[in-house]
């Protein structure tokens, strides 16, 4: 496909409805043409068969379908788990994950091309950033996973989260027109609260997050109760530390509904004492926020190591009783640099190895 054509998959309705090709069709037919992009994900627009032919042919001659090419799919040892390696247009590449349960189907979406905030304990962060995808390269990952889904026999529901290679508010640009073609009836319909954002901390986006017209739910990469080790694993914390994020977390929940959740990676002598589970107690308690934990999952870019069964354990027993909602997470894909914190375009060898 020339590289002149118009890519639709990453316009949202009213974008559409501003190409040329579309000029004075009424508004019921720009849905149409996003139900066939989005809904039911055709390929050609031959496919979009309740328009009529003279639309479909101008449309075909100056306009795109296309997708990112999947470069390589890896599936995890106990079969729970898809990575999917895309090609960008400029050689780059980026990674998505599928993670299949009993209960549900979910997206690991990316946003960026590596990461520029540094976290010690995430492997995308050693690649730097290289660049921010656009809502066609975001888009694109949702529709080619979700097709392996419904190949699979799934329904094709699925939780979207957006804890992939980068910072998605700092991608704010693209990741609110992919939030808003992800929610539309005529888009694919994915409701709010089956989407979530993480973020390390980026405190004017988070405020400026709450007021947009497609509310998601949102998750702070906590990972310390002390802005002294917050900061030595989270440098974005020394500009956003954790008594300026609290109000607008609060701010976040009340405008939103959204239960905002804690995001807490146990790190073996770092985060996972008797005292740290206490303090993330009483924040999450006095915050109504839910707590996601997740022991580090370990790999050759970072020097820390995962807490022990028997400290993770204590952390959890001593959470339970105080804060209103706890989850350990338990990681999926770790064979193939598949988990949480793994993703950093590495393939062929164990997530020890370099």
């Amino acid at each position: 496909m020339p590289s002149s054509f118009k890519k639709l998959i990453g316009l949202t309705t009213p974008q559409l409805a501003q190409i040329e090709e579309v000029e004075n069709e009424p508004p019921f037919r720009i849905k149409q043409i996003a139900s066939w992009i989005y809904a039911k994900g055709v390929r050609h627009f031959t496919e979009m068969t309740s328009l009529p032919n003279q639309l479909r042919e101008r449309l075909a001659r100056t306009c795109s379908l296309d997708r990112l090419p999947v470069v390589l799919t890896q599936v995890s040892s106990d079969g729970s788990t898809r990575k999917f390696l895309f090609g960008l247009s400029d050689g780059l590449q980026v990674e998505a994950v599928l993670i299949r349960t009993d209960a549900r189907d979910t997206i690991c979406v990316s946003t960026q091309v590596g990461c520029s905030y540094g976290c010690r304990f995430c492997a995308t962060a050693a690649m730097g950033l290289k660049r921010n995808l656009t809502p066609h390269e975001i888009l694109s990952q949702v529709l080619i996973v979700r097709d392996e889904i419904q190949a699979a026999g799934g329904s094709g529901h699925f939780n979207l989260v957006f804890m992939g290679m980068g910072e998605p508010l700092a991608n704010y640009g693209s990741l609110v027109p992919a939030l808003e073609v992800l929610n539309e009836d005529h888009g694919l319909a994915v409701g709010r609260r089956r989407m979530t954002v993480s973020t390390v901390g980026l405190l004017p986006q988070i405020r400026r997050l709450a007021s947009e017209p497609v509310t998601v739910r949102l998750a702070l990469s906590l990972n310390a109760t002390t802005n002294e080790v917050r900061s030595e694993l989270m440098p974005i914390n020394r500009q956003y530390p954790i008594e300026q994020l609290l109000p607008a977390l609060a701010d976040y929940h009340r405008k939103t509904g959204n239960r905002v959740t804690f995001e807490y990676i146990l790190i073996k002598g770092w985060n996972d004492g008797v005292e740290d589970a206490k303090r993330l107690a009483h924040l999450a308690s006095a915050h109504d926020c839910k707590i996601n934990l997740i022991v580090l999952n370990p790999h050759s870019l970072t020097n820390l190591e995962p807490s022990q069964p028997d400290a993770v354990q204590r952390f959890r027993d001593i959470l339970l009783p105080i804060a209103p909602a706890v989850t350990l997470r338990e990681s999926k894909g770790g064979d193939i640099r598949a988990a949480c914190g793994q993703l950093s375009l590495a393939y062929g060898q164990p997530p020890g190895q370099p």
